[in-house]
């Protein structure tokens, strides 16, 4: 079991989401940040699919009955416990020590992951919190997590995963299906432009204030979505859809956040700014191998 003691601003449980269920209106759900998710489970020697604690506001404190591993991911987060150990690393935990995940000035979203998972009921085949629609909740101080059976290797204490660079503005993406929606001037205005991520942004969608981005007259037909998508409203402000992303949208999509960036899309906080880059879908495949193949080294 693990014993919480406090949590921070929020905290719910998350896996990998729930999948096949768009049709009844259920988006995935699962990890903002897919990719630190991943990482905090290789380091701790989780199946993939295992669930961990997605963490926003820091000071989220904990203590294990039974000896594991754990370790925090995110950006700019670390484990405080007898000692500070680095984000991204894994530590061992004795039965009964306590730890608190710690955030700096930059953090958004923290993984937390234990050894052997957090073994809640699945709900609709899946332990992903998804509050607006009730599955799940945010968790509470003195309430106690079942964990699931795991082979407590302590060797795993030091391990460490590659960080992304949370720091670049940066994002790659592929031309989006409704490319023909915009002309070739707003096209280039959206890839040569500077936007900032405003405080309304979630774990639905990052929304973005800049240069308007004008789409042509007319309607579209509506159609499903995915986590990654740039929407364009009328108002002409881009909208990045996330892991909460509706099933179905009206507005056009110019733009596809390749996966292997959509956690730095996420991490951003409300000021800071961000550009996209164009990239093929060839390049956005590779990235996405060379992120899991980072990964494998470590599992």
């Amino acid at each position: 079991m693990m014993q919480i003691v406090a949590t921070g601003l929020r905290a719910t449980i998350q896996d990998r989401g729930r999948f096949g269920h768009l049709r009844e209106g259920v988006p995935p759900s699962g990890p903002a940040d897919p990719y630190a998710f991943a990482a905090a489970q290789a380091l701790v020697g989780n199946d993939p699919g295992a669930a961990a604690i997605e963490i926003v506001g820091g000071a989220f404190t904990f203590h294990c009955e039974s000896p594991r591993i754990v370790t925090v991911t995110g950006r700019d987060v670390a484990l405080r416990g007898r000692d500070l150990v680095p984000g991204w690393t894994a530590a061992f935990a004795r039965s009964g020590e306590v730890f608190t995940v710690v955030g700096g000035e930059r953090s958004r979203f923290a993984y937390l992951a234990v050894s052997g998972g957090i073994a809640t009921e699945p709900i609709l085949g899946s332990r992903s919190a998804f509050l607006p629609a009730g599955i799940g909740r945010p968790l509470r101080a003195g309430e106690a997590l079942p964990l699931g059976n795991a082979r407590v290797d302590a060797e795993r204490a030091g391990l460490s995963a590659p960080s992304p660079d949370y720091d670049t503005g940066q994002i790659r993406a592929i031309t989006g299906p409704h490319a023909q929606r915009f002309t070739d001037e707003a096209e280039t205005l959206f890839f040569r432009s500077d936007f900032r991520v405003e405080p309304a942004s979630d774990r639905m969608g990052t929304r973005l204030s800049g240069p308007r981005i004008g789409a042509r007259e007319g309607e579209i037909l509506t159609c499903g979505v995915v986590a990654g998508a740039v929407q364009i409203p009328s108002g002409g402000a881009p909208i990045v859809l996330l892991a909460e992303h509706q099933a179905t949208g009206g507005y056009p999509v110019i733009a596809t956040v390749i996966s292997a960036d959509l956690g730095l899309v996420a991490q951003r906080l409300p000021g800071e700014r961000l550009r996209f880059a164009r990239v093929d879908r060839g390049l956005a495949i590779a990235a996405l191998r060379d992120a899991r193949a980072a990964l494998e080294v470590i599992a």
